[in-house]
Protein backbone atom coordinates (compact mmCIF):
# COMPACT_ATOMS: atom_id res chain seq x y z
CA UNK A 1 0.00 0.00 0.00
CA UNK A 2 2.53 2.52 0.68
CA UNK A 3 4.61 1.84 -2.07
CA UNK A 4 1.27 2.82 -4.46
CA UNK A 5 0.65 5.72 -2.61
CA UNK A 6 4.38 6.78 -2.93
CA UNK A 7 4.28 6.04 -6.82
CA UNK A 8 0.76 7.78 -6.65
CA UNK A 9 2.35 10.89 -5.25
CA UNK A 10 5.53 10.92 -7.55
CA UNK A 11 2.71 10.50 -10.48
CA UNK A 12 1.13 13.39 -9.20
CA UNK A 13 4.16 15.71 -9.33
CA UNK A 14 4.82 14.69 -12.57
CA UNK A 15 1.03 15.44 -14.11
CA UNK A 16 1.33 18.49 -12.00
CA UNK A 17 4.82 19.80 -13.60
CA UNK A 18 3.72 19.30 -17.02
CA UNK A 19 0.58 21.04 -16.37
CA UNK A 20 2.28 23.51 -14.76
CA UNK A 21 4.91 23.46 -18.19
CA UNK A 22 2.46 24.18 -20.66
CA UNK A 23 0.58 26.84 -18.40
CA UNK A 24 3.43 28.24 -18.66
CA UNK A 25 4.38 28.01 -22.31
CA UNK A 26 0.82 29.38 -22.89
CA UNK A 27 0.31 32.20 -20.54
CA UNK A 28 4.06 34.10 -20.45
CA UNK A 29 3.72 34.96 -24.60
CA UNK A 30 0.10 36.47 -23.72
CA UNK A 31 1.86 38.22 -20.56
CA UNK A 32 4.68 39.62 -22.53
CA UNK A 33 2.32 40.60 -25.44
CA UNK A 34 0.09 42.45 -22.56
CA UNK A 35 3.29 44.27 -21.18
CA UNK A 36 3.99 44.92 -24.97
CA UNK A 37 0.50 46.51 -25.29
CA UNK A 38 0.86 48.27 -22.49
CA UNK A 39 4.39 49.74 -22.68
CA UNK A 40 3.27 51.12 -26.20
CA UNK A 41 0.21 52.54 -24.64
CA UNK A 42 1.83 54.39 -21.85
CA UNK A 43 4.62 55.85 -24.82
CA UNK A 44 1.83 57.05 -26.71
CA UNK A 45 -0.18 58.87 -24.17
CA UNK A 46 3.46 60.63 -23.29
CA UNK A 47 3.75 61.48 -26.42
CA UNK A 48 0.52 63.09 -27.27
CA UNK A 49 1.12 64.95 -23.93
CA UNK A 50 5.02 66.23 -25.40
CA UNK A 51 2.88 67.44 -28.85
CA UNK A 52 -0.26 68.87 -27.26
CA UNK A 53 2.36 71.05 -25.00
CA UNK A 54 4.48 71.86 -27.54
CA UNK A 55 1.47 72.84 -30.10
CA UNK A 56 -0.33 74.82 -27.19
CA UNK A 57 3.35 76.74 -26.89
CA UNK A 58 3.48 77.26 -30.47
CA UNK A 59 -0.09 78.56 -30.55
CA UNK A 60 0.61 81.03 -27.73
CA UNK A 61 3.73 82.39 -29.23
CA UNK A 62 2.24 82.77 -33.18
CA UNK A 63 -0.90 84.78 -31.38
CA UNK A 64 1.13 86.87 -29.69
CA UNK A 65 2.94 88.00 -32.66
CA UNK A 66 6.89 89.27 -33.19
CA UNK A 67 8.22 89.14 -29.82
CA UNK A 68 6.30 86.46 -27.88
CA UNK A 69 8.44 83.76 -26.01
CA UNK A 70 7.23 80.93 -23.85
CA UNK A 71 9.33 78.04 -21.80
CA UNK A 72 7.88 74.28 -21.81
CA UNK A 73 8.74 70.91 -20.30
CA UNK A 74 7.70 67.38 -21.58
CA UNK A 75 8.74 63.67 -21.58
CA UNK A 76 9.79 62.01 -24.80
CA UNK A 77 9.47 58.28 -24.37
CA UNK A 78 11.98 55.55 -25.89
CA UNK A 79 11.43 55.02 -29.79
CA UNK A 80 10.50 58.23 -30.74
CA UNK A 81 12.74 58.51 -33.87
CA UNK A 82 11.57 62.14 -34.73
CA UNK A 83 9.16 65.14 -33.99
CA UNK A 84 7.81 67.39 -36.72
CA UNK A 85 6.35 70.95 -36.40
CA UNK A 86 7.23 72.90 -39.59
CA UNK A 87 4.84 74.68 -42.70
CA UNK A 88 5.51 71.29 -44.79
CA UNK A 89 3.80 69.28 -41.81
CA UNK A 90 0.14 68.71 -42.38
CA UNK A 91 -1.67 65.54 -42.36
CA UNK A 92 -0.62 62.27 -42.51
CA UNK A 93 0.31 60.18 -45.93
CA UNK A 94 -0.97 56.49 -44.72
CA UNK A 95 -0.30 54.76 -47.98
CA UNK A 96 3.01 56.27 -49.08
CA UNK A 97 0.98 57.76 -52.30
CA UNK A 98 2.17 61.53 -51.49
CA UNK A 99 -1.42 62.24 -50.48
CA UNK A 100 -2.02 62.72 -46.94
CA UNK A 101 -5.54 61.40 -45.99
CA UNK A 102 -5.26 60.14 -42.28
CA UNK A 103 -5.53 63.33 -41.14
CA UNK A 104 -5.53 65.06 -44.56
CA UNK A 105 -3.93 68.21 -45.33
CA UNK A 106 -6.67 71.41 -44.14
CA UNK A 107 -4.47 74.45 -44.17
CA UNK A 108 -3.18 73.94 -40.11
CA UNK A 109 0.16 73.21 -38.90
CA UNK A 110 0.64 69.93 -37.39
CA UNK A 111 3.02 68.63 -34.65
CA UNK A 112 3.47 65.23 -35.46
CA UNK A 113 5.76 62.71 -33.04
CA UNK A 114 6.92 59.87 -35.21
CA UNK A 115 8.06 56.01 -33.23
CA UNK A 116 10.06 53.85 -34.48
CA UNK A 117 8.66 50.27 -34.69
CA UNK A 118 10.73 48.24 -36.13
CA UNK A 119 14.36 48.99 -34.26
CA UNK A 120 15.87 50.64 -37.62
CA UNK A 121 16.29 54.12 -35.88
CA UNK A 122 14.30 55.88 -38.43
CA UNK A 123 10.49 57.49 -38.46
CA UNK A 124 7.92 55.19 -39.34
CA UNK A 125 6.45 57.06 -41.99
CA UNK A 126 3.09 56.16 -43.38
CA UNK A 127 2.50 54.04 -40.68
CA UNK A 128 -0.39 55.73 -39.07
CA UNK A 129 0.14 53.45 -36.09
CA UNK A 130 3.42 55.30 -35.66
CA UNK A 131 2.75 58.55 -34.90
CA UNK A 132 0.68 61.36 -32.64
CA UNK A 133 -0.66 64.14 -34.70
CA UNK A 134 -2.10 67.40 -32.63
CA UNK A 135 -3.11 70.19 -35.01
CA UNK A 136 -2.30 74.17 -34.49
CA UNK A 137 -3.54 77.35 -35.32
CA UNK A 138 -0.66 78.15 -37.49
CA UNK A 139 -0.99 77.95 -41.14
CA UNK A 140 0.92 75.72 -43.11
CA UNK A 141 2.01 75.74 -46.95
CA UNK A 142 -1.38 74.14 -47.60
CA UNK A 143 -5.10 75.21 -48.09
CA UNK A 144 -8.03 73.96 -46.91
CA UNK A 145 -8.38 71.74 -49.38
CA UNK A 146 -4.73 70.44 -49.61
CA UNK A 147 -3.64 72.19 -52.24
CA UNK A 148 -0.24 74.32 -52.16
CA UNK A 149 -0.75 77.69 -51.21
CA UNK A 150 0.72 80.36 -53.60
CA UNK A 151 3.48 82.75 -51.67
CA UNK A 152 3.57 80.91 -48.64
CA UNK A 153 7.01 81.98 -47.71
CA UNK A 154 4.82 85.40 -46.60
CA UNK A 155 2.05 83.49 -45.06
CA UNK A 156 3.61 81.00 -42.65
CA UNK A 157 6.39 82.02 -40.37
CA UNK A 158 8.95 79.82 -40.24
CA UNK A 159 9.52 77.25 -37.69
CA UNK A 160 13.22 76.00 -36.28
CA UNK A 161 11.71 72.01 -35.80
CA UNK A 162 15.32 71.03 -36.64
CA UNK A 163 16.26 72.25 -33.38
CA UNK A 164 13.52 69.36 -31.69
CA UNK A 165 16.00 66.47 -30.30
CA UNK A 166 14.90 63.46 -29.54
CA UNK A 167 17.17 60.38 -27.94
CA UNK A 168 15.91 57.17 -29.65
CA UNK A 169 17.44 54.66 -27.12
CA UNK A 170 15.94 56.64 -23.69
CA UNK A 171 12.99 58.32 -22.58
CA UNK A 172 14.25 62.31 -22.20
CA UNK A 173 13.03 65.34 -20.24
CA UNK A 174 13.08 68.02 -22.75
CA UNK A 175 13.33 72.08 -22.10
CA UNK A 176 11.81 73.81 -25.15
CA UNK A 177 11.96 77.80 -25.85
CA UNK A 178 9.83 78.72 -28.16
CA UNK A 179 10.18 82.65 -29.42
CA UNK A 180 8.61 84.33 -32.44
CA UNK A 181 11.49 87.00 -33.97
CA UNK A 182 11.58 89.29 -37.24
CA UNK A 183 14.64 88.97 -38.92
CA UNK A 184 14.77 91.44 -41.87
CA UNK A 185 17.88 89.28 -43.52
CA UNK A 186 16.23 85.92 -43.87
CA UNK A 187 13.91 84.63 -46.94
CA UNK A 188 10.91 84.03 -44.34
CA UNK A 189 11.61 87.13 -42.24
CA UNK A 190 9.09 85.79 -39.89
CA UNK A 191 10.69 83.17 -38.00
CA UNK A 192 9.16 80.67 -34.93
CA UNK A 193 12.93 79.93 -33.00
CA UNK A 194 13.36 76.62 -30.98
CA UNK A 195 15.66 76.00 -28.60
CA UNK A 196 15.28 72.64 -27.43
CA UNK A 197 17.34 71.21 -24.31
CA UNK A 198 17.70 67.31 -22.91
CA UNK A 199 17.79 68.14 -19.53
CA UNK A 200 17.03 64.84 -17.63
CA UNK A 201 17.53 61.07 -19.40
CA UNK A 202 16.12 57.83 -18.29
Amino acid sequence: MRVKSGQFSVEFMIVITFLLIALATISMPMYNRARADAQRASDLADAREAASALANALNTVYAGSVGSKQTIEYWLPKGVAAVYADADIDGVDTDNDGIPDNPPRNGRLDVQIWFDLNGDNIPELGNREAVVVVETILPSRWDENGNPKQDWENQCPKIEDENLRVDITRRTLHQVTITYVYSAGYAQPRRIAIVDNIIKVI
